[in-house]
């Protein structure tokens, strides 16, 4: 699930992924990128919906720039208010780290969606713990740097809600060891590098800390609220995939699911997985995108209607063989007798009577 650490650039004010809104930590990024020297010049915008993790090019750019570790600067001076919104109190007066981490992966839709996923292992094989890790939008290995800026500011933000004691046991990081990682060390604490995986782990002391200052009389105030907002903003995924098919189903034939995932910035098994939440796939929602298509061509009245091999080049059918095939399952009929068919009930079509009652001879 996405935590709102780093919001993902479809992220959307108080809702569940709009390519129009504004991501506040890549604007903030690019501010820091210029004040550091580093030329944006032909970067445009970092929305490339065909890049797994968007902020590449500003990190790279910041590197060029001659910034050492840019992810672990750029945390230090980001003000962590980028969080936003209603999240940020909730945060805020959690009453420990446990819940607060809870409330991270609870309201996270509310700001963004970066594929940053919240575990936790309960006591039984060993002690109890929470991991934080993180993955690119691909579900592949997110850039080195967007993970040091995302586990930094979760270490900063931890340490400053509840002190020292209130930072990961460990931090496994993919990246090799650098030459010097004493500002890993501060930064994160105990790191280890080389990892197959990026995760921060939070064992029972560290959950255990508490947050000072934390009212419990503002959580009970601001979580409904949030949990409210959830609901009245969350579109369902199920609808956000068809919205995005009926564009993009054509002669090409539909989609992959990947690309679909990738436009939605989710990664792919997330997609499905909230799909199958939903009671739904992605080919069935493919399907039921191509028979309401294909259904409204075939019933346009002839001659003015598409010929059939027509449709299914429109539709997405490799041959007119394979729209004959879905028709039939979807009908009991043939694309052309679904077509007769058609215009029969357009003729059987009832003429209201005229009401009589008040014509006099």
């Amino acid at each position: 699930m996405g935590v709102p650490l780093l919001p993902s650039r479809a992220s959307r004010d108080n809702d569940q992924g709009s390519p129009n809104s504004t991501d506040l930590v890549e604007a903030e990024l690019r501010v820091y990128a210029l004040a550091r020297g580093a030329s944006l010049l032909g970067l445009g915008t970092t929305d490339d919906r065909a890049q797994a993790d968007w902020l590449a090019p500003l990190w790279d750019a910041i590197q060029l720039a001659g910034v050492a570790h840019p992810g672990l600067a750029f945390a230090e001076s980001a003000e962590t208010t980028a969080l936003g919104g209603v999240l940020a109190p909730i945060l805020a007066n959690s009453p420990d780290i446990a819940a607060m981490l809870g409330s991270l992966a609870r309201f996270h839709p509310l700001v963004g969606r970066n594929e940053l996923v919240v575990r936790e292992r309960p006591a039984g094989s060993g002690p109890a713990t929470v991991s934080v890790g993180i993955r690119a939008l691909d579900d592949g290995a997110a850039h080195p740097d967007t993970v040091d800026a995302c586990f930094a500011m979760l270490c900063r933000t931890v340490r400053r809600l509840a002190g020292e004691s209130a930072g990961p046991d460990q931090v496994l990081l993919r990246r090799p060891e650098p030459m010097r990682p004493a500002a890993y060390h501060r930064a994160l604490g105990p790191v280890v590098f080389g990892q197959p995986t990026d995760v921060c782990v939070f064992g029972p002391a560290a959950l255990r800390a508490r947050v000072r200052q934390a009212d419990p009389a503002v959580l009970a105030m601001l979580a409904p609220y949030a949990q409210r907002q959830l609901a009245l903003n969350r579109t369902p995924w199920s609808a956000a995939v068809r919205a995005g098919l009926q564009e993009d189903v054509g002669a090409d034939g539909p989609p992959r699911l990947a690309d679909v995932a990738r436009a939605m910035a989710v990664g792919r098994r997330t997609l499905q997985l909230r799909l199958q939440e939903e009671g739904c796939s992605f080919s069935s929602l493919v399907e039921a995108v191509q028979r309401d298509r294909a259904l409204a061509l075939l019933a346009e009245p002839e001659p003015t209607g598409l010929p059939v091999t027509a449709i299914a080049r429109r539709v997405g059918f490799a041959t007119p063989a394979a729209l004959t095939r879905a028709v039939r399952r979807w009908t009991g009929l043939t694309p052309s007798a679904y077509r007769r068919a058609a215009g029969e009930s357009r003729k059987r079509i009832p003429v209201a009577p005229v009401d009589r009652t008040d014509v006099r001879p």
